[in-house]
């Protein structure tokens, strides 16, 4: 089946940002490798478009309606210090659909399965032992790091600390009510 494309006015069940032919064209200008076949090529696209959702926090903005299925469109979004038109898809999260995909591709399972532990350490010597890690601050959700820089432009991160605008979302003590 033929990717649903969004292209900025909430195409119903979109499931990717590029059209094969132009993801293919982005990719080659890029050297990220998809499948020669294009199904395989799809799928790895739809898996890509999916991987973004767990950036999506990040985001400067909101999305525009409950309806889409993707990170953008949004609105109040900047990308590089300037506001963007709510029906703009930018080219940042294109090119991190396509870091996803290539990801992927490579063999990354962004949908690998935790039980929240995390094994220290494991020893057979007298018969058996192991010991996990009491606590961790680390995300389970795989980090594709191309995406990730490609993305940071849109970030409430880099709208607080490069263009100076806002507090980036998050709590900080000035926005609590404290006194200087």
């Amino acid at each position: 089946m033929p990717l649903i494309v969004e292209d900025g006015t909430v195409v119903p069940n979109a499931d990717s940002f590029l059209s094969l032919v132009d993801a293919r064209a982005l990719a080659a200008n890029y050297g990220i490798t998809l499948p020669d076949d294009d199904t395989d090529a799809e799928v790895k696209l739809r898996l890509g478009y999916n991987y973004l959702l767990t950036q999506e926090s990040q985001l400067s903005g909101q999305r525009v309606s409950s309806e889409q299925t993707g990170i953008y469109p949004r609105q109040n979004a900047y990308a590089n210090c300037f506001l963007i038109d709510s029906d703009v898809i930018p080219q940042e999260v294109k090119l991190a659909q396509l870091y996803s995909a290539d990801a992927i591709n490579s063999g990354l399972d962004v949908n690998e399965t935790s039980d929240g532990s995390q094994l220290e350490s494991f020893e057979v010597v007298d018969v058996y032992k192991e010991s996990y890690k009491t606590s961790s601050s680390t995300s389970f959700n795989t980090r594709i790091k191309g995406a990730v820089n490609a993305l940071n432009p849109l970030t409430k991160s880099y709208l607080s600390k490069v263009c100076g605008l806002g507090s980036g979302g998050g709590l900080y003590r000035g926005s609590m009510g404290y006194l200087p």
